[in-house]
């Protein structure tokens, strides 16, 4: 179910306010997810942030991708640092997962436990060491000035397959494989809370393995492409001169991310009740909601949400 807000917030742009997100949030019951990032791509500039998510549930929060501006989005919610229990990432494209090391370390700083866990594809333990290496001189400065505890490593746990991921009070993930080539694996997850289930795609081609992990879930977040938009885009690039050519650029776009139709035909299929469109491809402003709900809207008779920044769900 969505939290009503004034119709103001759903058509008066591409974001929620961190108060209303806020609103949506405090004193919560049941489990909420908050669209933190709805643009797909890393293009830096627009006014919806890149890939990401948070899911709060029982005062425990679980953060799904890391696009650039994770971190701010998150403390917009008001949601505490404290709060964040696991990190999950999809796969590694620089608009999921360029912000996962400034997140781990900004939350330590702003009173992040040091049991955070971090799931997804290999590399993900090397990338971890990685960047608590290179980051070790800020770490131990803060370390000095306020005696607090070191962040040195996280635990890390990579997904290579398909299966169960992860189980704790609150929740039961799993994951499947999906198509997006050439980054192998690329990974679809499911949360399967208490209260509610909530299912993301990914970055997919059109996949019989999302419908069949997202069946019968109450959400579910699928990357959506509005072709027509696509491919004015790539002409205007073409004639200011950019060396690229349409057929191979499109071709690329259809291995592997789902158009709008497709999205629709999933949901269906799959039996979810809500479908939020989000991982917007591409990411303008200009095109309308009606506009983006209207192909899946030809096969899936559920609620359709266009994601909008800050948005609880």
């Amino acid at each position: 179910m969505t939290t009503a807000v004034p119709a103001a917030a759903q058509t008066g742009g591409p974001r929620w306010t961190p108060q209303q997100a806020q609103g949506a949030l405090k004193d919560a019951k049941d489990t909420k997810l908050v669209l933190l990032g709805t643009a797909g791509a890393p293009v830096p500039g627009r006014s919806r942030q890149m890939t990401s998510h948070v899911m709060l549930s029982n005062g425990s929060a679980y953060v799904l991708d890391c696009g650039m501006g994770v971190t701010d989005q998150y403390a917009r919610t008001g949601i505490p640092f404290s709060a964040l229990k696991s990190i999950f990432i999809t796969h590694h494209h620089a608009d999921h997962n360029i912000e996962y090391g400034p997140l781990l370390v900004i939350g330590w700083i702003n009173g992040m436990h040091l049991d955070v866990r971090a799931f997804g594809p290999p590399p993900l333990k090397q990338m971890t060491e990685d960047f608590m290496r290179a980051y070790k001189t800020t770490v131990d400065f803060w370390v000095e000035d306020l005696k607090m505890k070191p962040l040195v490593a996280v635990d890390v746990q990579e997904v290579s397959a398909a299966g169960p991921v992860t189980q704790d009070d609150n929740v039961k993930v799993s994951a499947i494989i999906v198509e997006h080539p050439p980054v192998k694996p690329a990974l679809g997850y499911r949360f399967d809370f208490k209260d509610r289930s909530i299912a993301f795609s990914g970055d997919t081609a059109p996949s019989e393995a999302v419908a069949k992990m997202a069946k019968g879930a109450d959400v579910l977040v699928h990357e959506a492409m509005y072709v027509p938009a696509i491919e004015t885009y790539i002409r205007g690039e073409i004639a200011k001169g950019r060396p690229i050519k349409f057929e191979d650029l499109m071709a690329h776009m259809k291995a592997d991310h789902t158009p709008v139709e497709d999205v629709g035909r999933i949901a269906q299929e799959a039996g979810v009740k809500t479908l939020v469109l989000s991982h917007l491809i591409p990411a303008f402003d200009g095109i309308s909601d009606d506009t983006w709900r209207a192909p899946a809207e030809k096969y899936f008779k559920g609620e359709i949400i266009v994601g909008k920044d800050l948005m609880v769900v």
